[in-house]
């Protein structure tokens, strides 16, 4: 009995850990594979002066901190349909439009193109950052990139397989979000032009 606690435990955090997609290649024996998903939208979000954050905070406080973002950042991109893709440090992931998340979502949530869902996502996220106050004194601040393209999803590793997006649509979305100022998103111009209502608290890059 306590074994079957334990397993179905973690079956639980494995279904957390990998994507469902994933896990039905693995159990087939595939090892490695890729899949063009076609157009997305990417979202990247970073933590705005994070060395100093850093140099300020203990290894517990910092975790916390993340630990309190991210998991807002979770419950949002379940609200707007997004997938989270990974967390890197100061950088949170999420994409809008892959083909077998979609598939999966609540369907009233397509009513909207993915990239204003994204957009929805990075004002809320902005939101979320801006009423934590930092052991500075100073409010947590967010750059957020967002970009729509095509990408090709895989799986590398054996070991540890790590779900991942590949293609320029993620390094351009990377540079979009390198260009933005704190506590602000900026979108490209190829996601610019699916927003139906234009707002003026965001701007295109050229």
């Amino acid at each position: 009995m306590r074994k079957s606690k334990e397993y179905t435990k973690l079956l639980q955090i494995i279904n957390i850990l990998i994507p469902s997609l994933v896990r039905d290649r693995i159990k087939e024996g595939q090892k490695n594979f890729s899949d063009a998903q076609g157009e997305v939208t990417c979202i990247f979000v970073d933590i705005d002066q994070f060395d100093s954050i850093v140099s300020n905070y203990n290894g517990r406080e910092l975790i916390e901190l993340l630990d309190h973002l991210y998991l807002a950042f979770d419950q949002l991109c379940e609200q707007y349909g997004l997938a989270k893709i990974e967390t890197v440090g100061k950088t949170y992931m999420a994409c809008g439009g892959l083909k077998f998340f979609e598939s999966q979502i609540d369907q009233r949530l397509l009513s909207n193109h993915h990239s204003v869902r994204c957009t929805d996502f990075a004002f809320e996220a902005v939101a979320v950052a801006d009423k934590k106050m930092l052991k500075s004194g100073q409010k947590c601040t967010l750059k957020i990139g967002i970009h729509t393209g095509e990408v090709i999803s895989g799986v590398v590793g054996e070991t540890k397989p790590q779900f991942s997006l590949i293609g320029e649509t993620v390094n351009k979305t990377s540079r979009v979000c390198s260009k933005c100022a704190p506590k602000s998103v900026l979108v490209s111009k190829e996601t610019h032009a699916y927003l139906q209502n234009n707002s003026n608290n965001f701007h295109y890059s050229v």
